[in-house]
């Protein structure tokens, strides 16, 4: 619980920072945070509760409830304009229920690829970042999933920080083309102004593209947003090194979380290199 009082007890220089969401104001998202922090708060008595009354046996729903809504409380800090150091620590912490909490018989893509993309974007380290592609090595192995299918885009994230002997080559197609196919021919691109101009072509579309999504229009709704950022485009403009600075102030494209690190050395944390 330490960390997640932290989130509250920001001084007041934290809570004067400029928020990086301009659909709604510090007070909803300071709202949506303690909303969301009493529900992090929730999963761990659950957690808890479930393991003293049944021999330590945790059913795995609980552990990935707890998990996808730490990555809810990144998203609304992030929006926040809270610090990002502060947001690994969030991501390192609800890991363990990650794995912990895996369907490897009917997963859902699209909080892996939220899991990955937030992974590289906050600079995780090897042992944290191995045990992604563990997690994603055995769901292509044992997933029955419909929707499911070893998939181009997520190994594409994956092998970037990957050593040789660890890339794997055998995701032949993307498991939701409509949405992706765009973003993946990207990473096939070369020069360095086409792939400038095609990140920002799909950045442009890509509020449309997830229009069924669920949180698709959630500003429209009471307490339910968290801002709409495209962490998956932004980690592959970061593997990429594309010039992303035309996009510094689009709605979508999470400037900051490509470059907190650009002009940061901190102490025991290595900044990971990418390869293409």
């Amino acid at each position: 619980m330490r960390l997640l009082n932290s989130f509250f007890c920001r001084s007041k220089r934290e809570q004067d920072k400029p928020i990086r969401d301009k659909l709604k104001d510090k007070k909803y998202f300071e709202k949506m945070l303690s909303i969301k922090l009493g529900e992090i708060a929730d999963d761990e008595k659950y957690i808890q509760k479930e393991r003293n009354n049944n021999d330590g046996i945790v059913r795995p729903f609980l552990y990935w409830c707890s998990a996808v809504d730490h990555i809810r409380a990144i998203e609304i800090n992030y929006s926040m304009g809270e610090d990002i150091g502060q947001l690994r620590k969030l991501y390192t912490r609800s890991l363990d229920n990650y794995i912990l909490g895996a369907n490897f018989r009917n997963p859902t893509y699209a909080d892996d690829l939220d899991r990955i993309s937030l992974g590289i974007l906050l600079d995780i380290d090897n042992i944290a970042f191995y045990r992604l592609a563990d997690y994603v090595l055995q769901m292509d192995g044992q997933a029955k999933s419909v929707d499911w299918t070893p998939d181009q885009l997520l190994w594409f994230l994956l092998n970037a920080r990957l050593g040789d002997d660890k890339k794997q080559t055998y995701a032949d197609k993307l498991a939701f083309p409509k949405l992706y196919k765009g973003l993946f021919k990207l990473t096939k691109i070369i020069d360095t102004q086409e792939a400038k101009k095609a990140l920002e072509d799909y950045i442009g579309k890509w509020y449309n593209l997830n229009k069924d999504a669920p949180w698709h229009d959630n500003h429209l709704m009471k307490y339910c947003y968290r801002g709409y950022w495209a962490w998956e485009v932004a980690a592959v403009a970061k593997i990429m090194h594309i010039d992303d600075s035309d996009l510094k102030d689009n709605p979508f494209y999470p400037y900051d979380m490509v470059h907190w690190k650009d002009n940061v050395t901190t102490e025991g944390h290595q900044h990971n290199s990418y390869s293409r």
